[in-house]
């Protein structure tokens, strides 16, 4: 008798034309649909690895990402001597999302961070600071393209 009734409501909702409120195909908006243009002065590490991810070319592209770059370095560990041996980078992407008419759609903000051990070479420590400069950039850039897919989605579907 149970199975019967499960049986009579999966037939009775299936042609129904219920779909869940969130239920996402997946497929989000694709990247070469937006380009990047940036505002302030933006460090060339971070440029280049925003660069990497979506293009600065205007040409066919249904929506333009403009992007301030907050970049920060904080001392973690303090020697007592008062030397630093441990910096975290702290990267905050704020950027805003326009279509073709410039309305603005979205206006948000992504975080990245990430942290390196000071080490005795100087030439060393620029080295890995640019290395961590990428590595916050591109963990925020991520978070931020992620936000502009699930947004652009959700706006697509209403």
């Amino acid at each position: 008798m149970r199975s019967l009734v499960v049986i009579l409501i999966v037939l009775l909702t299936t042609g129904c034309g219920f779909k869940p409120l969130y239920k996402s195909d997946g497929k989000g908006i694709e990247l070469d649909r937006l380009y990047i243009n940036f505002k302030g002065d933006v460090s060339y590490e971070i440029k280049e690895e925003l660069k990497s991810l979506l293009s600065t070319d205007q040409q066919n592209k249904d929506f333009a990402v403009v992007v301030e770059v907050k970049e920060e370095m904080v001392p973690v560990i303090i020697n007592e001597n008062g030397t630093v041996s441990k910096y975290q980078i702290d990267i905050a992407i704020f950027f805003e999302v326009s279509d073709k008419l410039g309305e603005v759609l979205i206006d948000d903000v992504a975080v990245g961070f990430s942290q390196y051990d000071v080490l005795v070479s100087e030439i060393e420590n620029k080295d890995l600071r640019r290395q961590m400069l990428r590595s916050a950039t591109n963990d925020a850039a991520s978070l931020m393209i992620t936000k502009i897919q699930s947004k652009l989605s959700l706006q697509n579907d209403n």
